[in-house]
């Protein structure tokens, strides 16, 4: 099957990167969606080309929720933390995206567990997905949206019902759902005290991502907190934040020497409408996850027999991460090492998933070994520099910082 073309109409629809939806999860959603049809590869090239409905339901067969309650307990902490000193006004957070809802609740509960009153929270919550937006608003959950330990505050947020776990009103009431395309500025207007967008920058495209976070630049107050995902510590995001130093909670503040016109604006960089074709169902280039790959409790690394290279064993460990299963993935990238040897992308992973689990020292000691094998490797620039300037190690930070500016001018220039 030739992907290539379906790869560019979904880049164009949801402004992600081609190889980031990864070549199995397109597969197979276009197979599903040529059997409803009862289409072959060329005709259904031809209908999603032309039907915005049909290339809606082929964007819903690949949009895969995979998300949880609290899941990474530290920037809820962090936001707890923060909202404290803000009783007396409302506080506004932006969740993007919002998946089938367990996000922004978490960011209500843990503002209610702050103390702030109801009347006084304002949440907005945008994705992509109809489905997942139908299931949030349901506010029933199953098991599988419970993988880590409720905060006390929290416990008494639910009433056993059939289907699950029903979300109690005042906890639903502070949270309003959007289906509106970022990309195109369909984004509430904000400003936000606090924005949550977790594993979604990594996946999109490079105009996507600079359009994406300018955005957050101006929709962010300028005391307000960014939190991104553990693998999204982009050098992208040296132009208008910087790291707040707290372990475990990737967060960013916006820097105080950004002014406007340093900052390009949102409409000028967003996708006309004559570049993208809007689609009608689906408003937004949003989800948590954009693969579908065989789920497993774990996986073994003799599994992975449909990988067809170190590429898409990357993948599935990427993918893993993404759900939680951070001592598995680990362990499927020990064992990619001794498969395959040391490599830098590799290196780097396990850097990521040491960090993710806590482990700043070993995250640290893999950095290094893939700056060792490419010393121009950005992505490990940029987190090693967090990290040391987390323990306050502002000097080798700064020498860090500079090499990644070096770096990005080298393998800009070939």
């Amino acid at each position: 099957m030739n992907l290539e073309p379906f790869q560019e109409i979904l880049k164009n629809a949801m402004g992600l990167a081609p190889d980031s939806l990864g070549k199995s999860g397109i597969q197979y959603a276009l197979q599903v969606r040529m059997r409803v049809t009862g289409c072959s590869e060329d005709e259904y090239l031809t209908l999603v080309q032309n039907d915005k409905l049909e290339l809606s339901e082929l964007i819903e067969e690949i949009v895969v929720p995979e998300t949880w309650f609290f899941r990474d307990a530290k920037p809820f902490e962090l936001l707890s933390e923060t909202a404290v000193s803000c009783m007396h006004k409302t506080y506004k957070v932006l969740s993007a995206p919002c998946s089938t809802g367990e996000e922004p609740y978490s960011v209500a509960m843990s503002l209610m567990g702050a103390g702030l009153s109801p009347e006084r929270i304002k949440i907005d919550a945008v994705d992509i997905s109809k489905r997942a937006l139908m299931k949030a608003k349901e506010g029933v959950y199953a098991d599988n949206s419970f993988r880590s330990k409720l905060p006390l505050y929290a416990e008494n947020c639910f009433n056993k019902c059939e289907q699950g776990f029903k979300l109690i009103d005042r906890v639903k009431s502070v949270v309003k759902f959007h289906s509106g395309n970022l990309l195109e500025g369909g984004l509430p207007a904000g400003p936000y005290d606090a924005i949550f967008c977790r594993n979604l920058i990594i996946y999109l495209d490079d105009s996507s991502r600079d359009c994406l976070v300018q955005m957050f630049s101006e929709r962010l107050k300028q005391d307000g907190l960014l939190f991104v995902g553990h693998a999204e510590a982009l050098p992208l995001f040296n132009r208008y934040f910087t790291p707040v130093r707290k372990a475990g909670t990737f967060a960013f503040k916006k820097k105080d020497n950004i002014s406007d016109d340093k900052v390009i604006k949102t409409f000028g960089c967003l996708k006309s409408k004559r570049d993208v074709q809007p689609v009608r169902s689906v408003k937004s280039p949003f989800e948590k996850r954009i693969k579908r790959v065989v789920t497993k409790s774990s996986v073994d690394f003799s599994d992975l027999q449909h990988a067809e290279n170190k590429k898409t064993s990357l993948e599935d460990i990427r993918y893993l991460a993404d759900k939680g299963q951070i001592g598995e993935a680990l362990s499927l990238c020990q064992e990619l090492l001794k498969v395959d040897g040391p490599e830098a992308d590799l290196l780097h992973l396990c850097g990521l998933l040491y960090e993710a689990q806590g482990e700043p020292v070993k995250a640290e000691e893999y950095y290094g070994k893939a700056l060792y094998l490419n010393p121009q490797h950005v992505d490990s620039l940029v987190h090693l520099a967090l990290l040391v300037e987390t323990r306050g190690d502002e000097r080798k930070a700064s020498l860090l910082r500079n090499r990644v500016l070096r770096a990005e001018k080298q393998n800009e220039a070939g």
